[in-house]
């Protein structure tokens, strides 16, 4: 930490001279830094960088419209090349937040959609977009306390299960008829071809009336599906302690080394 805690944005020489930063991330992004960590990257470094030096290193990107409440910012996982975070600009929890419940809340998860073109960039071809997802973790199942949403791979037997159960995935939420993991999850879909405009959290909230801190037990994820040749979501939820070692750490849905990538689509698909 003393090489970070010594890196001064404001010299141009700074990225040099932070030679750990790379680690730094990577041990965050494991579970392996101080609960701010995140925020530390977030703020100190690439806001201000991004602010003195048009540069937003060491992260992919900052978004800082006139409305400050709506920036964010992407993070590339310097381990894994195929899995981004978003991060949003302002000190903001996780899941719980209040923001999360107000009027022209930002839409995170809409934002984080975007994330999959600079991941089909970084993985060199087109990625098939219903082979991906988006996490975001309980209070309980997360290592940051800054709110960071994960978009990467599905998982292989995550993908194949939720394949075979679309025809069981309704408008409405209702469990999903297997455990997920060995987890209980709630699901339901929503057709439209855009991740904007859905706001999972705020979905499960109005569905199961949870107030923010009672959100806090819960994680929500995103996944990308075709539901009888429409490009839609699904909706996944699951709240600690619904099952012995569920911490609503959905963020093990994921595979951030991207496997499935390098199965052949007629191997993992189950079709429509």
């Amino acid at each position: 930490m003393s090489r970070l805690i010594g890196c001064n944005p404001l010299n141009g020489k700074w990225l040099w001279r932070c030679r750990s930063l790379p680690l730094f991330i990577a041990l965050l992004l494991v579970g392996c830094a101080r609960s701010d960590a995140l925020w530390t990257v977030t703020h100190d470094l690439c806001m201000t960088n991004h602010h003195y030096r048009r540069d937003p290193a060491p992260c992919q990107q900052v978004y800082q419209p006139q409305d400050s409440n709506q920036g964010f910012s992407v993070i590339q996982n310097p381990r894994y090349r195929l899995h981004f975070l978003l991060v949003p600009t302002i000190a903001i929890s996780g899941i719980e937040s209040i923001t999360l419940s107000r009027p022209g809340r930002p839409d995170y998860f809409g934002y984080a959609w975007l994330m999959r073109y600079p991941l089909m960039a970084a993985y060199g071809a087109r990625v098939p977009e219903d082979r991906l997802g988006m996490a975001l973790n309980s209070a309980y199942g997360r290592s940051q306390n800054q709110l960071h949403i994960h978009l990467t791979c599905l998982r292989k037997d995550v993908y194949r299960q939720l394949q075979a159960e679309r025809p069981y995935i309704q408008d409405e939420w209702q469990p999903l008829p297997d455990r997920l993991l060995k987890h209980t999850y709630y699901a339901r879909r929503v057709i439209q071809p855009t991740a904007m405009g859905i706001y999972p959290v705020s979905s499960v909230a109005r569905h199961l009336r949870l107030s923010p801190p009672q959100l806090a037990e819960w994680g929500v994820a995103l996944i990308p599906a075709t539901f009888s040749g429409e490009k839609g979501f699904i909706l996944l939820a699951t709240r600690r302690g619904l099952d012995k070692g569920n911490r609503a750490s959905v963020e093990s849905l994921l595979d951030k080394r991207c496997a499935i990538l390098s199965t052949p689509p007629a191997e993992v698909s189950v079709g429509d």
